[in-house]
């Protein structure tokens, strides 16, 4: 026999119930980030991505390795998305492990023995709509105290930044 006192009572609401419809409205993202190597988009938005989402992001996936990467750098994504609401940010180069690295330095890129990025303290991107010499016064404007390069030559156009000692240098 069935208990009809513990059977839950029909609802006398025709319209299905959609679980969705209580769950806050997705933010809208301030950004898209492209990772150059992989393709794979990530949306920018005020809590998203997380930094290990981030860091998973930029890993180094060929040589199938990932390391934490610095807070500071997605906050200062996010600082420059706000300016440039619904832009695409460029990652040309996140994470990268000391045997790339190495593997870089030995085919002649100029890349530092002792890179910030295998330390998972920089980044080289670019923001689409903006100039080398345009992102980087607003990554001044924004105050960044550590490393800022740029690159803004026929072949390469991004800027690096990392949270190692305060310096500025202009690349090829």
């Amino acid at each position: 026999m069935i208990d009809a006192a513990a059977a839950p009572a029909p609802s006398l609401d025709p319209r299905p119930v959609d679980p969705a419809a209580d769950a806050p409205p997705a933010k809208k993202p301030l950004a898209t980030i492209v990772h150059g190597h992989t393709q794979e988009t990530v949306a920018l938005t005020e809590d998203e991505p997380t930094i290990e989402r981030f860091s998973t992001f930029l890993a180094d996936h060929g040589y199938e390795q990932e390391t934490r990467i610095d807070p500071r750098l997605l906050d200062l994504l996010r600082t420059i998305a706000k300016k440039h609401e619904g832009t695409r940010i460029e990652i040309v180069s996140g994470y990268r492990s000391p045997k790339r690295n190495e593997v870089m330095r030995k085919k002649g890129r100029h890349v530092a023995s002792h890179s910030q990025h295998t330390l998972g303290m920089a980044i080289d991107f670019r923001v689409e709509g903006l100039t080398v010499p345009k992102l980087a016064a607003e990554i001044l404007q924004a105050k960044w105290q550590g490393g800022l390069g740029t690159y803004a030559g026929k072949r390469d156009r991004f800027v690096h930044v990392d949270t190692g000692p305060k310096r500025r240098w202009s690349g090829i």
